[in-house]
């Protein structure tokens, strides 16, 4: 029972190999690196479009104010060349110093918009540049790729082949047990006792468990989660 279980995973060692060498491509890394950038652009160029509205518009109110009191200061500068009154003379020069003084906090207002609107054109203007290189990297990078995993295609197709083909001699049960764990990243998936502890881990092996192996059944090791056999 167990041989035809070593027997699989000594083939499926050569799928290992090959899924290996697909995951570890730096083409392939290129790719996934660059569609994942390109997957959030749109949400980061919506951002930027929502900033720069909200900015435009505080400039606007900004600036519109601006032109009131501007309005109101030339105005009230009116009235103070035809006023006579030291008193009335007095106030009109204090409304005209508040308002010069509120046009120039609106007016740095609205120089300090400016600069943020300026840093989000070159923010998108980043982004725009950086998508065309992300966009070439994955194009670049997928067709490498591809070109990889057409080359290791009729090996891989033949291992599967065998794969099937041993599947078959494999108990149904153990064989589920072995796919799941394969599953799970854990590879090599069977080994050996060695005296009484787990050939891969060295964790030592309960009574129970040793008795059960002696039986010829496999167990799971508690800790790594392997299948062990014993001859």
């Amino acid at each position: 029972m167990i041989q035809a279980l070593l027997n699989y995973q000594s083939a499926d060692a050569k799928l290992k190999k090959i899924e290996k060498t697909l995951a570890e491509s730096e083409d392939r890394k290129k790719a996934v690196s660059a569609k994942k950038y390109l997957e959030g652009v749109e949400e980061n160029v919506n951002k930027l479009d929502d900033r720069a509205g909200e900015l435009i518009a505080t400039y606007e109110q900004a600036t519109s104010e601006q032109i009131k009191l501007k309005e109101q200061q030339a105005v009230i500068e009116e009235s103070l060349n035809s006023a006579e009154d030291e008193k009335e003379v007095a106030f009109l020069i204090k409304k005209v110093d508040e308002l010069i003084a509120k046009i120039k906090s609106l007016g740095a207002k609205a120089n300090k918009i400016l600069a943020e609107i300026q840093a989000v054109i070159k923010d998108y203007t980043s982004i725009k540049n950086t998508t065309k290189v992300a966009q070439t990297q994955y194009k670049e990078g997928l067709e490498k790729y591809n070109q990889l995993k057409e080359s290791v295609r009729e090996e891989k197709e033949a291992v599967e082949k065998e794969l099937n083909d041993l599947k078959g001699k494999v108990d149904p049960e153990l064989m589920e047990r072995y796919l799941k764990k394969r599953a799970g990243k854990i590879y090599p998936v069977v080994y050996k006792v060695r005296g009484n502890v787990c050939g891969a881990c060295n964790m030592e092996l309960p009574m129970s468990e040793l008795n059960k192996l002696k039986g010829g059944a496999v167990i799971d090791c508690d800790q790594c989660g392997r299948l062990l056999y014993q001859d």
